[in-house]
């Protein structure tokens, strides 16, 4: 008999550890296939449906969009109607934030849509595009796991549904930080145009765009550079000047104290709390991912330095670049500045985090975080939407039914206002009111030296200022005494108060004859 060999046992299990599936890195980028989309064991059907649940859900109980937005909303119907890129007819200043988005609002009142759900259905759309792209980007390059960690982040996060309905620009913006990204890997003939249009969003786009033109062959940066400059021409002639007033106005009044008094901007994603913890709700709700969020930032980094050449490290780049220069500046927070550089962050944690999590106890941790969120962190967005609504839209109507048309208004909230009532605009800030912003730099008495020169016939003023004279916000005392503060509100009277929102709560006054 011949003694047969004894089976070697150990072989399966190598067989198997070498025909495992791995991933590698692979360059380039590749849009996903139908089948790929309608897979719902890929991570693009189930979190597009979460998307379209999340924010319609949002959006019906909040019939408007956020005060901020209306001066957007009032320089587009001004444009299409024929009156001209103003905010007040005849005069040219650049008073919003994103020429792109202006333009784009401009053409939904040119075919009749409403401007809430022209901006909303718009940013639904441009939201699926980027989840679509920046997971596609993420399934390719880093594994199957982090895309659906970033799908599910995109979608289930309340604080994107927020801005997705806030009529704002900003999730439009990384929509088009993701198409650049992508286009540029591709060697697509749209980067040079999806580079310019980024830069064309928002002031901050411009810096985006120059990182993620890193990404881009030659061709592409010079005919974005020439579009670009196109722009920048046409702006300049129009108002004189290719930078925002908004943002002119914002840095003068708010200032840029630098990355102390600014750490809202990175407090929350470190678990040490500095001397507080977060003082801002949005960032706040991101503190209690810390614990996690931090070390997957570490070793997303880690992993996608080496191959930074990827394009989701176009993405990732562009957004964190936006998050520094915030930081380093101590830029004022406006909710929704948040958007561009938290889908930066959320892709570069996407990478890190299946490293972090052996095993699903830490994936259905941060999914019940993010779901039981949704029992509280809607409530946010609901107040601030039903207090702008109560505050503004009260005012608004108010005026309409008893100003003339052309009549001076003198206020700090423009947005609501201003798109609704037929009045000229004199705001506090300085957004669409150059002479003010440059007025409050000089010191105290700025209120009382502009009801001088200007003699608006109506003050829409806060308890806070009428009272005590102190400014909502900004630089400059508005008054030099509070004997000068008498004299001005004394040559007004007033028409309607709101006596429930403490300080802040609006007074409507009008002139005496």
């Amino acid at each position: 008999m011949t003694r047969r060999p004894a089976p070697n046992r150990r072989a399966p299990q190598a067989t198997r550890k070498e025909s495992a599936p791995s991933h590698h890195p692979t360059p380039g980028f590749q849009w996903p296939t139908m089948g790929e989309l309608l897979d719902p064991r890929a991570p693009y059907l189930m979190p597009i449906a979460l998307i379209l649940i999340t924010r319609i859900a949002l959006a019906l109980y909040m019939p408007f969009a956020a005060e901020d937005a209306y001066i957007t909303f009032r320089f587009a119907r001004n444009f299409a109607s024929g009156n001209g890129l103003v905010f007040n007819p005849g005069e040219h200043v650049f008073g919003f934030s994103s020429p792109l988005w202006t333009l784009w609002l401009a053409l939904g009142f040119k075919v009749g849509a409403p401007p809430v759900a022209w901006a909303r259905v718009t940013t639904l759309a441009l939201e699926i595009v980027t989840l679509v792209v920046v997971t596609a980007m993420l399934r390719r390059g880093f594994g199957h796991r982090s895309a659906w960690c970033f799908a599910f982040f995109f979608a289930l996060w309340p604080y994107f549904s927020g801005v997705s309905v806030s009529g704002m620009e900003n999730q439009a913006m990384v929509a088009l930080l993701a198409l650049a990204s992508a286009g540029c890997a591709a060697k697509s003939p749209l980067s040079g145009p999806a580079l310019a249009a980024l830069a064309l969003m928002r002031p901050e786009g411009l810096v985006a765009s120059a990182i993620v033109a890193g990404w881009a062959r030659w061709r592409d940066r010079w005919i974005a550079i020439a579009l670009i400059a196109i722009a920048v021409v046409a702006l300049t002639l129009y108002f004189g000047s290719p930078i925002p007033q908004s943002l002119v106005a914002k840095s003068r009044i708010y200032g840029t104290p630098g990355p102390w008094a600014g750490r809202h901007w990175w407090e929350w994603i470190s678990p040490f709390t500095l001397f507080r913890f977060p003082q801002i709700s949005d960032t706040g709700h991101l503190f209690l991912l810390t614990i996690v969020m931090a070390p997957s930032l570490w070793i997303g980094a880690r992993t996608l330095w080496p191959e930074r050449s990827q394009p989701v490290g176009a993405f990732v780049a562009g957004g964190l670049a936006i998050w520094l220069g915030y930081s380093l500046l101590g830029v004022v927070f406006f909710w929704w500045y948040l958007a561009v550089p938290l889908a930066a962050f959320a892709a570069l944690a996407a990478i890190g985090f299946p490293k972090l999590s052996r095993g699903p106890a830490l994936d259905i941790s941060v999914g019940l975080l993010i779901a039981g969120l949704w029992t509280v962190v809607p409530v946010l967005y609901l107040g601030r939407s039903q207090n702008e609504s109560y505050s503004f839209a009260n005012v608004s109507n108010f005026l309409q039914r008893r100003v003339q048309p052309g009549q001076k208004v003198f206020l700090e909230p423009i947005g609501m206002v201003g798109y609704g009532a037929p009045v000229r605009i004199i705001d506090e800030v300085g957004l669409v009111s150059p002479s003010v912003a440059a007025r409050r730099m000089q010191g105290a008495g700025w209120y009382a030296d502009v009801v001088r020169s200007e003699r608006p016939d109506w003050l829409v003023v806060r308890r806070s200022v009428l009272s005590g004279g102190q400014a909502f916000a900004g630089a400059g005392a508005p008054f030099r005494s509070a004997e000068e503060r008498a004299a001005v509100f004394g040559g007004y009277t007033t028409e309607a108060a709101d006596t429930t929102s403490g300080p802040n709560g609006l007074f409507v006054m009008s002139r005496r004859p």
